[in-house]
């Protein structure tokens, strides 16, 4: 976990201090000291990771510069007290769990915070222990960085060099301070400790990592007793014990667990750390407890609040159930009526059953008229007696009853299946409200998060620096140039600009634009706001066909070139000359390329931007072969290189005449110069061409 460790002191004659030696130390480099006549050298000092000079805003926009070794001598050259501060010195603790980058970056942001606030000139030299010192003890964490200030304001003068003019506000007395309606040099370290806070805890928030706060532990209601500060003579006595019991262990191939404090310093500091272990414990179990009892009780509430909910269930079930009872006591009052109705249907059955026999013994007499008479009559009484049957056990049967057990148990059932369906359905789209809430939100965060990226494009922190031709394999969490100018189209498009007050207002404007066509018509830019890094390594997967095929192409034109040359000679004229004469085939083998079926659109996009590059190129050859025929050697050399070019221009023109721009024209045409010519572009039937006159 990160400490807050940010202290000051000056660096003063009085305590026999020198800012040029200071500077020295710090940057471990090799100064002249002019006010002593002594030359300080630290060049050998080991665990310096960087050390830079840092001017105010107003002098680096201004493209002012100044030596370490100049300036610390201005410094003191400016102080005519014996006694003067020459130097201010500030102490900072960076964070080990930052990588070394983030650690120079945020220690120059602190320091370019503090010399724009001031007008001072910062040298910021970042530390980290040696290896030697880990031996001896000293933790391999503490990385930190000395950061020397002048104590008087920078200034250009007339001859545009750097001088330093009045002291500092830190600097002054308290009485000169309230003078000025300044609060105490002591309240101003305060405020400096806490943008030293806010500077540390703004990288660390980036690297989601834990904070730290410059409050004391008694403002922070932190039972914690500080620790004395050691010193370098005690520090050093206590690594030299340390470095020799590690020695002796290892000789005696023992395990080293660490030493006993040697000075009094050092045992006081291992009763206050331990001490404020036992604290810490307690704390721990304090709080763990506090929070056990925390989700216990949050669990009984929930317990209670689920008895409740069915108590009001059982309560609400007991009264459907008593309606129920009701419902089937007035059913049960009409039943002896039911009763009746069914006997009065069983005997009407029995009567038509009697009936149903008389004629079946009528139709019996019958029987003797024909046999295929009898065989009918035969076969419909016996169909109406199965159907006679069947009529009368219908109506014997009594029918399904509600008022029995096993009639309510299954509407009982039927009512507990209706209701446990209709709870699901509320908890389904409980459900569903909450999952398109939760989305609503997401996409709102992506989208502001996509406006971010895009407003911050330009920024050092997010892309390469424009002109110094970074290689992205070495920022890769930095949009590349090709990406900021896909963005800048996209911006274009959308019409943003940076002309805006309040910047998180605008994040929302812009967020908004992000529309499902707008995102869907600029595909390739959302690639890149979406994963800057895999969009690069799809882009180099797909072109690197491209890249195969021009590197074969630009190898068999090299050797074509050289043995053109060959015949011509070796001079840059020669060059340019054979170069010249290869770059209609050159051109046309691209253009078979992009007209490839299989070629991909990425492809044919660098294609066609090469092609451009070439003919701006070779237009320029053209201008500085032609030029050159003066310098040879020769009137014959001259007149083949002449001839040459002559040659490979009229392919050239024709070939090229649509693709040409016009500062391309004035390159040839300041070439054709030499020969008292010029080329023009004669557009009969809207179709260019190229003659000479």
């Amino acid at each position: 976990m990160a400490i807050f460790i940010a202290s000051t002191k000056s660096i003063s004659r009085g305590s026999g201090q020198s800012a040029v030696a200071s500077a020295s130390y710090r940057a471990g480099v090799e100064l002249e000291d002019k006010r002593y006549g002594k030359t300080h050298d630290y060049s050998k000092k080991h665990g310096v990771m960087s050390a830079d000079i840092i001017l105010p805003s107003e002098l680096a926009d201004a493209k002012a510069t100044v030596d370490r070794g100049e300036l610390w001598n201005k410094a003191e050259l400016a102080e005519k007290r014996k006694d003067a501060r020459v130097a201010r010195e500030w102490l900072v603790n960076l964070p080990h769990e930052l990588n070394e980058q983030d650690r120079k970056e945020l220690a120059h942001s602190f320091a370019q915070t503090l010399a724009d606030r001031y007008g001072t000139i910062a040298d910021c030299a970042i530390h980290q222990p040696t290896q030697k010192e880990i031996d001896r003890g000293a933790d391999p964490r503490n990385f930190h960085a000395h950061i020397l200030f002048t104590t008087r304001t920078a200034e250009l003068d007339d001859n545009f060099e750097i001088v330093l003019k009045d002291k500092a506000t830190i600097e002054l007395s308290d009485k000169k301070r309230r003078s000025l309606g300044l609060d105490r040099v002591s309240e101003e370290i305060k405020e400096v400790r806490k943008i030293w806070e806010q500077t540390a805890n703004d990288k660390l928030a980036e690297r989601n990592l834990n904070l730290i706060d410059s409050r004391s532990y008694v403002d922070q209601g932190k039972d914690i007793e500080p620790q004395l500060k050691m010193g370098s003579v005690a520090t050093k006595l206590e690594r030299d014990a340390y470095a020799e019991a590690k020695a002796a262990a290892k000789e005696k191939d023992e395990v080293f667990n660490g030493i006993v404090p040697v000075t009094i310093r050092g045992e006081i500091n291992a009763m206050i750390a331990e001490r404020n272990h036992l604290v810490l414990q307690a704390s721990n179990r304090i709080i763990f407890e506090k929070r056990d009892l925390h989700e216990r009780l949050e669990t009984t509430k929930r317990y209670i609040d689920r008895a409740d909910q069915r108590l009001r269930d059982t309560e609400r079930q007991i009264e459907r159930t008593e309606q129920d009872i009701e419902w089937s006591s007035k059913r049960c009052e009409s039943l002896p009526k039911h009763i009746d109705q069914y006997s009065k249907a069983v005997s009407g059955n029995t009567t038509r059953s009697s009936s149903t026999a008389s004629a079946n013994d009528k139709l019996t007499q019958r029987i003797d008229d024909t046999k295929q008479s009898i065989k009918a009559v035969t076969e419909a009484i016996g169909k109406s007696d199965i159907e006679i049957n069947r009529a009368v056990e219908q109506s014997a049967r009594p029918a399904p009853t509600p008022f029995d057990d096993n009639y309510r148990r299954a509407f009982l059932n039927r009512e507990r299946r209706i209701n446990r369906e209709l709870r699901e359905h509320d908890r389904q789209a409980h459900r569903e409200s909450y999952a398109d809430e939760k989305d609503s939100n997401d996409l709102r965060a992506t989208l502001n998060a996509f406006a971010h990226r895009l407003m911050t494009r330009h920024h050092e922190k997010f892309s390469l620096r424009p002109g110094f031709r970074d290689n992205p394999a070495d920022y890769p969490d930095k949009f590349d140039y090709r990406q900021v100018k896909i963005l800048d189209r996209f911006a274009a498009e959308l019409g943003l600009n940076n002309d805006f007050d309040d910047f998180r207002e605008e994040q929302r404007r812009v967020a908004d634009l992000f529309t499902l066509d707008v995102m869907q018509d600029n595909l390739n830019a959302m690639d890149i706001l979406i994963n800057r890094q895999k969009e690069r390594k799809n882009y180099n997967e797909v072109t690197a066909d491209f890249d195969a095929f021009i590197t074969r192409l630009d190898a068999n034109r090299t050797a074509k070139n050289n043995e053109l040359q060959g015949s011509l000679g070796r001079s840059d004229v020669s060059r340019m000359t054979a170069e010249t004469l290869t770059a209609v085939s050159y051109l046309d083998n691209i253009e078979q390329y992009i007209n490839n079926e299989t070629t991909a659109d990425e492809c044919k996009v660098l294609a066609q931007e090469h092609i451009s590059e070439t003919l701006r190129r070779t237009s320029t050859q053209y201008k500085l072969a032609y030029q050159g025929l003066r310098t040879l050697d020769s009137t014959e050399r001259a007149q083949r290189h002449l001839k040459a070019l002559q040659s490979g221009l009229d392919g050239f023109t024709t070939k090229y005449t649509s693709k040409l721009t016009t500062a391309d024209l004035s390159n040839i045409n300041d070439g054709l110069k030499v020969l008292d010519t010029k080329v023009v572009v004669n557009q009969p039937n809207n179709t260019p061409s190229f003659g000479f006159r």
